[in-house]
C-alpha cells in the first residue's frame, strides 16, 4: 500500500475489483491439460472457497462432458456466480442457458485480422451479430457480458462503435481482451479509459501473457477504471498463459490498496491443487506460490530475516497460506546454519559450525543440492556423536505387478523401525502410500500436501520431495532428496513425522550430554 497516494495522484481507483476467474475455461486451454468433470467441480469449490466473484466454468458447446460439468456447477449452491462462454451464435447461447449458470460471457472478434482471416465477415456483419446476440441472451433473463476478441488489435472507433451498441442491447458489462498479449500497459490505460468514456457498464480486461504484460496490464486497467479482472490460478492459459490471479490479487492488496473478495490465505492450496490436477507444473521462481518466493539462501538476506523478515520479505509468506523457507548451498552463511542447529537442539559451537558451513559450500560449489536432512547429517559427522536421532529410510523395494506398481518400505523414525506397503500407478505413487501406511503404526498422520521435483537422476541433480504432514492442528515439512524420486518422496514422509512426534513430545536425544540454552 506504499504506493496508493502516488497512485491517486494520477488515477481515480476503483475501492472493489471483482475477480473473474477463467481457470476452468481459458485455463484448461493450456497445451496437456485435461481436466474431467469431477476435477472441474473440485476446483469450482476450491475457487469458490477463494472468494472468487465469477467462475467461468467452461464453453458448454465443445463437448457432452463440458455441459454437463457447467451444469453441475451451476447448480452446486455456490456464492460465485457461475458463468459459460458462447459464441455469438444461437446455438452457443443456448447451450449456455441449458446449463442453468447465472451469467453468459459472449463474444466475437472484432478485429480486422479476425474479421478477414478468421470470420471473414464484414465489420458491419460483426457489429449486427454482436448486438443481436446480446440481445437475445439478455431476453433469457440472464447477465450478459460481452467481450470483443482480440480487443487491443481492433480499430479503436470500431472498437467503441461496437461497445455502444451492445450495451444498448442490454449487455450488463463489457470486456477488453487483450487476446494476444500485444497491449502495453499505456496502451490498455488508454483503452480502459475510452471505453469508461463511451458507456456506462463495469469495465473488464482479460491480458494474455506473450511478452510477459498479462499482470501489467491488468493493473494497468484498474489504474484506467476497470472493475473486473478476467484471471488464471497460477497464470495458466493458451500459449504463454493468463494474467495470474495470485499476483494481481496480491498486487492490488498490498501495492494498491484495493480491495478483492479473495482471501489471500488460501491463495498456496488452491493454487497446489490446479498444479495437481492440471499436471502445469508452477515454476519455483513464480511469484507468491511458487517453491523459492519466500526460500532464502544467500548468507547476507538469511541474515536479515533472521533478524526481521521485513528486510527481504515485502509480505509475511502466511498472507498467503505460505512458510518461511531457509535452504543451503554455496551462497548459505553461518546464520542459517545456526538457526537450524539450535531448532534440532545442537549447542551451537563456532568452529564446529565453520567445519559445517565450509562442507555445505563444497557440495554446492560442485552442483549439488543441499536438504536440510543433508546438513544435520554433516553436523553430527562434526560433532562425532549421534546428537540427534534422525529420520530415516531403511528399505524401499518397488516391483510392477499387472501394471500396477507395489511398494515396500522399511523406515526408522523417532527410534523405531515401521514397515508397510502400498500400491499405486507409477513408483512415487506406491512409495508414498507405503511410507504413510508405515507411519500409521506410530502416529494418525494426515496428508495435507506433497510435491516431487524429477531432477535429472544423477548425484548432482537429485529428485526433490516435500510433503506436508499434520496431527491434529501441528503440520510439518518434511523434504528429501534422492536420484530415485521414489526414496525422496519415502524420506520426506519419514522426515515430517519425525518432526511432528518431537514437537508433540519435545523430546531430544541429545547423548554428548549438551543441550542448547
Amino acid at each position: 500500500m506504499a504506493w496508493k497516494n502516488l497512485l491517486q495522484r494520477e488515477y481515480l481507483l476503483p475501492e472493489r475489483v471483482y475477480i473473474f476467474d477463467t481457470t476452468l475455461r481459458d485455463g484448461e486451454q493450456t497445451p496437456g491439460a485435461a481436466l474431467r468433470p469431477e476435477d472441474k467441480i473440485r476446483v469450482a469449490e476450491a475457487l469458490d472457497e477463494l472468494g472468487v466473484d465469477i467462475i467461468e466454468a467452461g464453453f458448454p458447446l465443445v463437448s457432452k462432458g463440458e455441459a454437463e460439468a457447467v451444469k453441475t456447477i451451476a447448480n452446486m449452491g455456490l456464492k460465485a456466480k457461475i458463468c459459460a462462454l458462447a459464441r455469438a451464435e444461437k446455438i452457443d447461447i443456448d447451450t449456455a442457458l441449458n446449463a442453468d449458470v447465472d451469467w453468459i460471457h459472449v463474444f466475437i472478434a472484432t478485429s480486422d485480422i479476425h474479421l478477414e482471416h478468421k470470420l471473414r465477415l464484414t465489420r458491419e456483419e460483426a457489429l449486427e451479430k454482436a448486438r443481436s446476440m446480446v440481445e437475445y441472451a439478455k431476453q433469457h433473463g440472464v447477465t450478459v457480458h460481452f467481450s470483443a476478441e482480440d480487443a487491443t488489435r481492433t480499430e479503436p472507433s470500431f472498437l467503441m462503435r461496437v461497445f455502444r451498441e451492445v450495451e444498448k442491447a442490454g449487455a450488463d458489462s463489457i470486456d477488453i481482451p487483450d487476446t494476444v498479449g500485444t497491449a502495453l500497459p499505456y496502451a490498455m490505460r488508454y483503452l480502459v479509459r475510452l471505453t469508461k468514456e463511451n458507456v456506462n457498464v463495469p469495465v473488464s480486461v482479460h491480458c494474455h501473457d506473450d511478452f510477459g504484460l498479462a499482470v501489467a496490464n491488468s493493473l494497468a486497467g484498474v489504474e484506467a477504471g476497470a472493475e473486473i479482472i478476467h484471471a488464471t490460478i497460477n497464470g495458466i492459459g493458451e500459449r504463454a498463459g493468463n494474467a495470474s490471479l495470485e499476483e494481481i490479487v496480491s498486487a492490488l492488496n498490498f501495492l494498491y490498496g484495493v480491495k478483492t473478495n479473495i482471501r489471500l490465505e488460501n491463495l498456496y492450496k488452491t493454487s497446489r491443487l490446479v498444479e495437481k490436477l492440471t499436471g502445469i507444473t508452477v515454476p519455483k521462481n513464480k511469484a507468491i506460490v511458487g517453491d523459492n518466493a519466500f526460500s532464502h539462501e544467500s548468507g547476507i538476506h538469511v541474515h536479515g530475516i533472521l533478524g526481521s523478515p521485513h528486510t527481504y520479505e515485502p509480505v509475511m509468506p502466511e498472507s498467503f497460506g505460505r512458510r518461511r523457507r531457509i535452504v543451503f548451498g554455496k551462497h548459505s552463511g553461518v546464520h542459517g546454519v545456526e538457526a537450524l542447529l539450535k531448532e534440532y537442539g545442537f549447542t551451537v559451537e563456532r568452529e564446529k559450525l565453520r567445519q559445517i558451513l565450509a562442507r555445505i559450500k563444497e557440495i554446492g560449489d560442485s552442483g549439488g543440492k543441499v536438504s536440510e536432512e543433508d546438513v544435520l547429517s554433516i553436523a553430527t559427522q562434526v560433532y562425532g556423536k549421534q546428537t540427534l536421532e534422525r529420520s530415516s529410510v531403511r528399505r524401499l523395494s518397488i516391483s510392477k505387478v499387472d501394471g500396477e506398481y507395489d511398494a515396500a518400505c522399511e523406515l526408522i523414525v523417532a527410534h523405531e523401525i515401521v514397515a508397510g506397503r502400498g500400491a499405486g500407478s507409477n513408483p512415487v505413487a506406491a512409495s508414498l502410500r507405503a511410507a504413510l501406511k508405515a507411519v500409521e503404526n506410530i502416529a494418525d498422520v494426515q496428508l495435507v500436501d506433497y510435491k516431487v521435483l524429477s531432477g535429472m537422476f544423477d548425484e548432482k541433480h537429485p529428485a526433490e520431495a516435500e510433503v506436508i504432514l499434520k496431527i491434529k492442528d501441528t503440520e510439518a515439512v518434511g523434504r528429501g532428496l534422492d536420484k530415485d524420486p521414489a526414496v525422496a518422496i519415502t524420506s520426506a514422509i519419514a522426515s515430517a513425522v519425525h518432526q511432528l512426534l518431537l514437537s508433540q513430545s519435545n523430546y531430544m536425544r541429545v547423548e554428548s550430554g549438551h543441550r542448547d540454552g
